[in-house]
């Protein structure tokens, strides 16, 4: 097995008696145990008459076993032990995983094994996780990639299996009834029926992975999996073609629910799966979604037509592979649509005629190899649910490093690919409002229209020459990469020093390094936050901050494309005190991209073309934002009205439609005359260097004995005056609702209190409010700290329930909950706790993870970077009494100082109101209330 030369795990592949493929990971530093199951089943395997049982079969295996029948008892086991568990369905495999203390592992792999040994399929919970499924599909009705997806599937061969409605509803999984309102049908005969035909061992892979040793792993996984029983289905494959004859060559126009713009062109190929090897199809996405000078993205840009471009993805199966080229359109774009194709295809015969080259493929292999070389650890999760889907499509060998490989350039077969770009292989997809439409899709309803290609459209897109010749200044093949490193060796230690070390300060300028002495990786980080009290002035300088923020990165891609393609990264963003830069990958080349960028800012341009594009796209985004998930539209309403620097989506808009090109150079200079800069430099980089950097940047932003202190960042407190509600209108089907209980301090002790009751009540709150109640499928609990203050937040969003009804729902879990707490043990109790504490104190998995928490530790000046020690001892200390205390004091509806946010859905409009506590009315009020401003 292939494996890079900086991965310390052991690994070893076997194949059980039954036939499942394992394989186990022996990981020394792994601080939980974690494991996944993938089969090969998905939604094509749905019988016709069943579309969606399979998703539906995914939910029920979790819901009770012969030697666990309890419904929710593995949820409660792996949350109460530290732990998370999911599943998803796609269409050809569905995929288990979880994690948990690494001493609880063979009780998880005992209760997750027997899922495919002996599932209950008790009818109760049958009936039940069937609305589960439906108010998944619900919740998805407005959602524009699944009605886009839904399109898409009525337009291929209707005999493919991919053709199929894959979530599932109510109307598809029911007991069928004759005219007297008979069964016919039970689902349940036909949930096991289809579990037992179809789920076999020799379909699945598997992925252990701990601290333990390989025998024990290997002991572990024959104990608790070859019972699985094998109904010898290996082999099986699907032999209906996506596409007809009669189904190429079609323009299909669609009608989104938000207001978007996009282009799709996507070309048919036979099944890739089997190339993984030499990646053909990547290397071509490579050429084609090249955003440097030159670049089919730049060109288009520049003549105002697109704002992005992407390439080489598309829907893919066993016997099929679609290759999209998809462009996000300009209002001129739209209009201009026949221009971008000939443009497209154009670049296409470019690389037909000089793209085929040995020195192209070598840059993409080494900058894949580099990665392979200096991969970071991942979470023990994260690793097994991705390895247990590589096995189902890599040879052993292959199975960690096929996702990194380009064996060999083959030229003969690149041109064979190459040959199927062509407008008869070509299927158009345009996504806008106000176009012309003649059908709507079943299920989701989105309007759509298909015709063919007209014969004009083929022989103009087919025979170039007739077209008008693009100058190569203006549309040309990326040049050799500058920014490939291949001196990748780590710099020599300087110490070993394990925290940060503040090694320049001056008025408004802190420079922290750090040199990482345990990845010793070739990488490095580096973040730089830009505070100015004029970028959060107000809600026009907070926009004004994200404007310049997007038109800087706009700038910077044709420049900078090149480092990301290398291994580097680089992210600007604004937050509540002014803006943050961070640089991130391969070490040796980073000074010269932040060289770039420098330059890139100290040469401000502010083109009024450019202005408008990016206005109009931030305008279209943020008004799109009120059609997303009534919850989300909640959260995002609650921090606005919560942190007066972090404004709402309805204020951003009106700030920003009045904002003109001519005032963004004043209000940098203003910005720039007033600023404070924490830097922090990590990872592989020596103190002399940091120091460089750091210089070049203070010359850059010309920083010369600025006065100015950090931006405050205030927090409306809610005191101690009971419940404030709010309610929004959302316009959509569902009711939703939000409660969010804030700590009036920042004490260790009070982050010990929410965050253990956030974790005790998680599982709890999930089985009760969707398992049982079934009161709809986005239901949880959340830690939730806002500028530093800790918070939790109790969440549903329900098809089936207004406001009022969901409230009296969750008050009651709430008025129940220290009940709950009574019943524990003293056992349970402390593994509880122990569960919490793992996640907490579990060391950083790689550099990124580790830089990211000594960044935000230095942001809450937590300056001896020991505060997750301090939460952790207050964990341990906290007794079952203080808790309870805390729950009835804290949490109860009675006495709970506490906001909620709620939207009525249009199917609960004759609900009654939600009228509980202050409402309230006007948020300038509101955010008069005492804040917190306290940096540290």
């Amino acid at each position: 097995m292939h494996i890079s030369p900086n991965d310390t795990k052991q690994y070893r592949y076997l194949t059980l008696e039954n036939g499942l493929r394992v394989l186990i990971i022996h990981d020394q530093d792994a601080q939980k145990s974690a494991a996944a199951l993938a089969v090969n089943v998905g939604h094509f395997d749905d019988p016709s008459h069943r579309e969606g049982l399979a998703h539906y079969l995914e939910h029920m295996l979790f819901l009770g076993t012969e030697k666990f029948p309890s419904v929710g008892e593995f949820q409660s086991f792996i949350s109460q032990h530290g732990g998370k568990n999911n599943a998803w369905t796609g269409t050809e495999h569905t995929c288990f995983f979880f994690d948990i203390a690494c001493d609880q592992y063979p009780e998880a792999l005992d209760r997750f094994s027997q899922f495919f040994i002996a599932p209950l399929f008790n009818p109760e919970a049958l009936d039940k996780e069937r609305q589960a499924v439906e108010s998944e599909f619900r919740l998805k009705l407005k959602d524009d990639m699944r009605r886009l997806y839904q399109v898409h599937k009525e337009v291929v061969n209707p005999a493919h299996p991919f053709a199929k409605f894959s979530v599932g509803n109510v109307e598809t999984l029911s007991d069928v009834l004759d005219d007297n309102g008979q069964q016919t049908h039970s689902i349940r005969d036909e949930i096991i029926e289809f579990y037992q035909q179809c789920y076999s061992a020799d379909l699945m892979t598997a992925t252990l992975i701990g601290p333990h040793d390989l025998d024990q792993l290997e002991r572990a996984a024959i104990r608790y999996f070859s019972a699985i029983p094998n109904q010898n289905l290996a082999g099986k494959s699907v032999d209906i073609p996506l596409l007809r004859e009669q189904d190429h060559a079609k323009f299909v126009t669609i009608e989104p629910e938000k207001d978007t713009r996009k282009l799709m062109l996507t070309f048919n190929f036979p099944a890739m799966n089997h190339f993984y090897q030499t990646k053909p199809l990547s290397y071509i996405a490579h050429l084609l979604g090249d955003e440097g000078e030159g670049s089919l993205l730049q060109y288009l840009k520049e003549e105002q037509l697109i704002t992005s471009l992407t390439a080489g993805g598309g829907i893919s199966g066993s016997n099929f592979r679609e290759f999209s080229i998809s462009c996000t359109l300009t209002k001129l774009g739209l209009t201009h649509v026949e221009k971008i194709i000939t443009t497209i295809f154009q670049y296409i015969e470019l690389i037909r005629q000089s793209g085929v080259e040995e020195w192209r493929y070598k840059e993409k292999q080494a900058v894949l190899e580099s990665a392979f070389r200096f991969q970071e650890p991942s979470r023990p999760i994260d690793t097994a649910s991705h390895l247990v889907m590589n096995m189902q499509n890599y040879q052993p060998d292959d199975v960690i490093y096929g996702d990194y490989q380009m064996a060999q350039f083959e030229e003969e077969h690149l041109r064979q690919l190459m040959a199927k770009f062509t407008p008869q292989n070509m299927r158009i997809m345009l996504i806008a409002k106000g176009l012309e439409y003649s059908k709507h899709t079943k299920w989701y309803h989105s309007p759509y229209s298909v015709r063919d290609l007209t014969v004009q459209e083929i022989a103009q897109w087919r025979d170039l020459s007739l077209q008008v010749k693009i100058p190569t200044a203006d549309l040309h093949l990326p040049e050799a990469n500058p920014y490939i490193c291949y001196n990748l060796d780590p710099s020599p230690l300087e110490s070993d020093s394990k925290v940060p070390e503040l090694i320049e300060d001056q008025q408004g300028f802190r420079l922290w390094h750090l040199q990482e002495p345990e990845f010793r990786v070739p990488k490095g980080l580096a973040f730089i936050a830009i505070d100015s009290p004029h970028a959060v002035s107000t809600p026009d300088s907070i926009v004004k901050t994200r404007l310049c923020v997007e038109m800087f990165l706009d700038s910077l891609v044709k420049e900078t494309y090149q480092a990301e393609i290398a291994g580097m990264g680089y992210n600007l963003y604004a937050h509540q005190g002014g803006v943050t830069l961070m640089l991130s990958g391969f070490s040796e080349k980073q000074a010269q991209l932040l060289d770039v960028i420098i330059y890139r800012f100290a040469s401000r341009e502010f083109s009024q073309a450019r202005f408008d594009s990016i206005k109009r796209q931030m305008l279209i985004n943020w008004r799109n934002c009120q059609k997303n998930r009534p919850i989300s539209q909640l959260f995002n309403a609650m921090t606005g009205i919560l942190q007066p620097n972090n404004p709402p989506y309805p204020v951003l808009i009106e700030a920003l439609e009045s904002i003109e090109v001519d005032q963004l150079p004043e209000f940098v200079g203003s910005m720039l005359s007033e600023l404070h800069i924490e830097m922090f430099v990590y990872g592989d980089w020596t103190r002399s260097a940091a120091v460089n950097l750091a210089t070049s940047l203070k010359q850059a932003l010309q920083v010369q004995d600025q006065k100015y202190q950090e931006s405050l960042r205030p927090l409306v407190m809610l005191g101690e005056s009971g419940t404030f509600q709010r309610e929004l209108q959302c316009n959509q089907a569902d009711s939703a609702l939000v409660l969010y209980y804030q700590s009036p301090e920042v004490t260790p002790q009070n982050v010990a209190l929410y965050t253990l009751a956030n974790h005790l009540m998680s599982a709890a709150f999930f089985h009760e409010i969707r398992t049982k109640q079934q009161l709809g499928y986005m239901v949880g609990t959340g830690n939730m700290p806002l500028n530093r203050h800790p918070g939790l937040a109790l969440y549903v969003q329900s098809p089936n329930a207004a406001p009022s009804e969901l409230l009296a729902s969750v008050d009651e879990f709430l008025n129940a909950f220290y009940m709950l707490l009574l019943e524990l043990n003293e056992q349970q109790w402390q593994s509880s706790k122990q569960g919490l504490l793992n996640q907490i104190l579990a060391p950083d998995s790689n550099l990124r993870s580790r830089g990211q928490r000594l960044w935000v530790a230095i942001g809450n000046k937590d300056l001896s970077f020991n505060n997750r020690e301090i939460v952790s001892q207050a964990i341990v200390n906290l007794d079952r009494s203080e808790m309870i205390r805390f729950v009835v004091n804290t949490l109860k509806p009675r006495t709970a100082n506490r906001l909620i946010m709620h939207s009525k859905g249009l199917e609960h409009q004759d609900a009654e109101d939600l009228a509980v506590g202050f409402e309230i009315g006007s948020i300038e009020e509101f955010q008069l209330r005492p804040k917190d401003v306290d940096l540290g």
